[in-house]
């Protein structure tokens, strides 16, 4: 059941069966204030509760220190675990460049099969 959906010029946000879906739109440089759009973005459709999230980064080549590592911090509010869908060979690398130096505080592991990464995000399900 679909919940909620929003998007802007850099993404597409939506609600199914308990799982925040985040879908980005081509971006060459993920910077601090595309990072801070996306977070906003996200937050409108929450209603202030934590959803595991599948993060679909395959059309995204890069992102810069800065936003990584506010993603990695309060990127991770009201989330309870992140899936990042991964294509490659540029998103996987960014993906783990994140992993390695952003430390984010919540579960988080790189996914290429959408599957996998839904069945890793059911671990960790929503909470109000």
């Amino acid at each position: 059941m679909l919940i909620k959906r929003a998007q802007n010029k850099f993404a597409e946000v939506w609600i199914e069966n308990d799982i925040l879906y985040f879908s980005y739109a081509p971006i060459e440089n993920l910077n601090l204030t595309i990072a801070k759009s996306l977070l906003r973005l996200r937050l409108s459709v929450q209603n202030n509760k934590s959803y595991p999230i599948l993060c679909d980064l395959r059309k995204v080549v890069q992102a810069d220190k800065q936003a990584m590592d506010y993603l990695a911090k309060e990127g991770s509010d009201q989330a309870t675990a992140v899936a990042l869908l991964v294509s490659y060979p540029h998103s996987k690398f960014t993906a783990e460049f994140y992993l390695n130096t952003s430390l984010p505080k919540i579960p988080t592991e790189i996914f290429q099969d959408k599957l996998k990464a839904l069945a890793f995000l059911r671990n960790y399900p929503k909470s109000h």
